[in-house]
């Protein structure tokens, strides 16, 4: 296995507080930025920069050859590649204290470094055809038309069919895929140079 699963994805990760209710304005923050990145709230579609605050509600949208890092408020650090379309559905607590994150993936690829969580939580993206779900890893999942691809490099997540609801976990080192209305496939073990290519996708270290 290459080291390049040992290695921090958020090297400088830190795990503020959270956001004090689902709703609340702020979702994260831009960390890096690499090429045309836009948030799409209500109105026009406004450019990205480094330091500017993402909220809940709002579509993120990658050019072609752009890239991503978000620090989200509980933590978690998620990056996008290029050509990806991200709305931040849900990004805070729920009435029980516990992290409720929703996040729609539209199309492109995403790594997400998720922050552990004192209570049980729940940390969804969902795309056309699946529905991912973990608690605290560091992960992959890229979308397309009809298929969703997850890849783990740590921790475990579930990935659940959106037709036909069938789930499968997917434990450290491998990965699984999920057809429109199919089954998810068997999880197998991933080659080093299928996370090389994600890692390389979503990178901006």
């Amino acid at each position: 296995m290459l080291p390049l699963r040992s290695v921090l994805f958020a090297c400088a990760l830190f795990v503020p507080t959270i956001a004090p209710a689902i709703g609340a304005e702020q979702a994260g923050t831009v960390l890096a930025i690499k090429g045309d990145c836009v948030a799409e709230p209500d109105k026009q579609p406004a450019p990205l920069k480094t330091g500017d605050s993402v909220t809940v509600g709002e579509t993120i949208a990658t050019g072609e050859g752009a890239k991503l890092k978000l620090q989200m408020v509980d933590g978690s650090v998620i990056a996008a590649g290029a050509n990806s379309r991200i709305t931040i559905q849900s990004y805070g607590k729920d009435q029980a204290g516990k992290r409720d994150v929703s996040l729609g993936l539209a199309s492109g690829l995403l790594r997400a470094v998720v922050a552990p969580a004192e209570q049980p939580s729940k940390f969804e993206i969902s795309t056309a055809t699946g529905v991912a779900a973990v608690r605290s890893t560091d992960w992959f999942i890229e979308s397309k038309a009809d298929t969703t691809k997850v890849g783990v490099l740590h921790g475990t997540v579930s990935l659940t069919s959106r037709a036909t609801r069938h789930a499968v976990d997917i434990p450290d080192g491998w990965g699984a895929r999920v057809i429109a209305d199919h089954d998810p496939v068997k999880p197998r073990l991933w080659e080093d140079s299928e996370f090389q290519d994600v890692i390389d996708r979503t990178d901006l270290n």
